[in-house]
């Protein structure tokens, strides 16, 4: 059997334990950082989508811009060494809002509404809202 504590000791060891997980919550703040680069990036894919001409380009710009970004932040979080509890939960509404949203924009703008400004920035926000409040929320979590 080990010997009871005495109070330095263990207080030692919860302020240890608290500074352990501070630096493990900090570390898994990444997936913020992630959410929002791709809230951001479907604003950018969905005014590519609308306003770029000729359609060469556009297509040219988004299958190699949005392959090289989704790449690019792939491998980066699979660097990443710390995910909190929890977090797949919390993302996966902003993901589905942002992927309905980008569809419904798409299917309603093309080919009616191509190179309408208007239209396309509205879109491009509303796109993006889901995965930026997702953001903002997890920096909170």
């Amino acid at each position: 059997m080990s010997s009871p504590m005495d109070p330095h000791a263990a207080r030692s060891a919860l302020d240890g334990a608290a500074s352990s997980a501070e630096r493990v919550r900090s570390r898994a703040r990444w997936l913020s950082t992630y959410m929002g680069a791709f809230a951001v990036g479907f604003a950018i894919l969905t005014l590519v989508i609308g306003l770029v001409e000729p359609p060469v380009l556009r297509y040219a710009g988004f299958l190699g811009g949005w392959a090289v970004f989704t790449a690019v932040m792939v491998l980066w979080a699979r660097r990443q060494p710390a995910h909190l509890r929890g977090s797949a939960r919390r993302m996966a509404p902003a993901w589905g809002l942002t992927a309905a949203a980008y569809g419904i924009a798409i299917a309603v703008g093309t080919p009616a509404r191509l190179g309408d400004v208007a239209y396309w920035s509205v879109a491009a926000v509303v796109v993006a809202t889901p995965l930026a409040v997702g953001a903002l929320r997890e920096r909170r979590a």
